[in-house]
């Protein structure tokens, strides 16, 4: 007995210490970003990703949201069995339990960026899309603001009631369309079949305050589909965009951005413009206040209203589990090559202005 505990006991410590090795390897890859743009992000997986479409595009359900429910439960499991094994002073049992769930963690890790994570070691959107992404004068940012402003006022003019009613379906096949019709623009853009799913989630994600997310594992793009409805288009295009390979959060924002302007669907349009405003409002505010009153002013009323409604709704589930997921979130970011956490969705302010310039 105490011979098998000991072999079993000794192949999971030599695991563990192959994964880690493994998983630090390939953490040393965002130090070789052309690399990972040459050989993963253009060569391997586009081919991971047109074959978990191909498995998971049929169905009508997202298949990631139950994984992560089984994945969750599992760790409860795991975590109660190790507690109730400590208290009854069955340590080496429960040290094998502990040993099984951190190997199943690191294949996870693995798992995640062999799948897609590596897209966040790829190269800058910027260089991809020969983008000048530079610094750009405050007389530049308000002039782009002003022209945001006015296309989402007049475009906010423009919607009918019906736009503010549209089904879940409808919301998915024009965000769709649209990925699709930007998809034709360029090769950096390129997407086999992309797809969108309501997330089974979605009353989790509110207290979450997560609007949306991507699921490697199954190359699902999931949206919160009990947040406002003018919110949802433009989160769909953003989830899309990570669905292309765009790791970053800024350049996600940026290519749902230039796939949102081009469509013909009014919501989504709107929904586009919208997002963008408020980004470049954020960024107005942060460089001068007093523009930023000003701007606000030439906001139309209808705009301003589905700010608060925007607002209202965040604030009636922000709690613990919000600021804890926006704390794990924030870090996770950051040890993806993206510095500035939480802010980096803000950053696609540069790509925007690089854009218009």
């Amino acid at each position: 007995m105490k011979s098998a505990y000991k072999i079993t006991f000794k192949r999971r410590i030599i695991w563990i210490a192959i994964l880690f090795v493994l998983i630090f390897l390939v953490f040393r890859l965002k130090n070789y970003p052309v690399l990972v743009e040459e050989y993963f992000s253009l060569e391997v997986y586009p081919l991971i990703r047109t074959s978990l479409q191909f498995l998971f595009n049929v169905v009508p359900f997202s298949v990631g949201d139950v994984l992560y429910l089984l994945i969750f439960i599992a760790f409860c499991i795991s975590s109660i069995q190790i507690i109730r094994l400590t208290f009854k002073r069955k340590f080496k049992i429960g040290g094998l339990v502990f040993l099984s769930l951190i190997l199943n963690l690191e294949i996870t890790i693995l798992v995640f960026y062999l799948f897609w994570g590596l897209n966040y070691f790829r190269q800058p959107a910027s260089k991809r899309l020969d983008l000048v992404d530079t610094d750009y004068k405050a007389s530049d940012l308000f002039s782009v603001s002003s022209m945001l402003i006015d296309s989402v006022n007049s475009i906010r003019a423009s919607l009918r009631p019906s736009d503010l009613q549209q089904s879940e379906s409808h919301i998915h096949k024009a965000s769709i369309s649209a990925v699709q019709k930007h998809s034709a623009t360029s090769p950096s853009f390129r997407s086999s079949a992309p797809m969108v799913k309501s997330s089974l989630l979605s009353p989790i994600l509110n207290y979450m305050g997560t609007a949306g997310y991507y699921n490697p594992f199954t190359g699902e793009a999931q949206i919160n589909s009990q947040m406002p409805v003018f919110l949802r288009p433009f989160v769909a295009c953003h989830e899309m965009a990570h669905q292309t390979g765009f790791g970053a959060e800024d350049e996600a924002n940026f290519v749902g951005f230039l796939s949102g302007i081009t469509s013909n669907d009014r919501l989504l349009k709107y929904s586009t413009y919208y997002v963008a405003t408020q980004e470049f409002l954020i960024e107005v505010w942060k460089t001068d206040s007093v523009a930023f009153k000003m701007m606000m002013k030439k906001i139309s009323m209808s705009v301003l209203e589905d700010f608060k409604t925007e607002k209202e709704y965040w604030i009636k589930y922000h709690g613990g589990a919000g600021i804890i997921s926006g704390i794990f979130y924030d870090n996770y970011l950051k040890a993806n090559k993206q510095p500035e956490g939480l802010k980096t969705y803000n950053r696609m302010i540069k790509l925007t202005m690089a854009y218009y310039r």
